[in-house]
């Protein structure tokens, strides 16, 4: 056990561990939007964090796993959803939040490579899919659901179909950036897809 895992008499761990968790997070994110995957080394994280890498491999199992968490901890405030809002007004919070994030952030470039090495790394691209797409799929997914029981949207939805049509466009235009990305197109883009989406749409 690394000296610094180790407690004091009388006290629990769980506050310091979690300190430290807290802290790698953040040097993992800082050092993501300092440089992106090259800049998050295990070494590099573990240094910035204060910590041995031991420690950091207790909770993570590679350095792309934790580097994502800890970028997706950076970029969590712009995911945050008003309370108790139509499914319509979600969706557009929620696409025009990643426009902002990828627009407005070193995170645009970030991803762009992050998607560019997952297509010969497999640790990326589970990281990936586990860290960053699987978490923000999850929250529209939710509100998509939530949409039905209420009846704004239609029952019949392909709920994974219908998170690939209003996060696909974002992507697809940050990776070739063949049109330009902005909140304009976002929010255009959720209008479309919510008129087929909507309770009463037809096929």
């Amino acid at each position: 056990m690394d000296v610094e895992e180790m407690g004091h008499p009388g006290r629990t761990g769980r506050p310091r561990s979690e300190k430290r968790k807290a802290a790698i997070l953040a040097a993992a994110g800082d050092l993501m939007m300092e440089g992106g995957l090259k800049a998050a080394t295990m070494e590099a994280i573990a240094a910035r964090a204060g910590v041995g890498k031991a420690t950091v491999y207790k909770w993570w199992p590679s350095r792309g796993a934790v580097a994502l968490e800890g970028f997706m901890l950076r970029a969590a405030d712009s995911w945050t959803l008003p309370e108790g809002a139509p499914a319509a007004e979600a969706l557009r919070v929620i696409a025009v939040a990643a426009v902002r994030l990828f627009t407005r952030s070193p995170a645009g470039p970030l991803m762009r490579a992050l998607a560019a090495d997952a297509q010969s790394d497999p640790e990326i691209a589970q990281a990936l899919r586990e860290q960053w797409l699987s978490p923000r799929r999850a929250v529209t997914a939710e509100v998509l659901r939530e949409g039905m029981r209420t009846g704004e949207l239609r029952a019949d939805l392909d709920i994974p179909a219908t998170l690939d049509l209003i996060f696909a466009p974002v992507y697809f235009r940050l990776l070739f950036d063949h049109e330009p990305l902005d909140e304009e197109f976002a929010e255009r883009t959720v209008r479309q897809v919510f008129a087929g989406i909507a309770a009463g749409a037809r096929e």
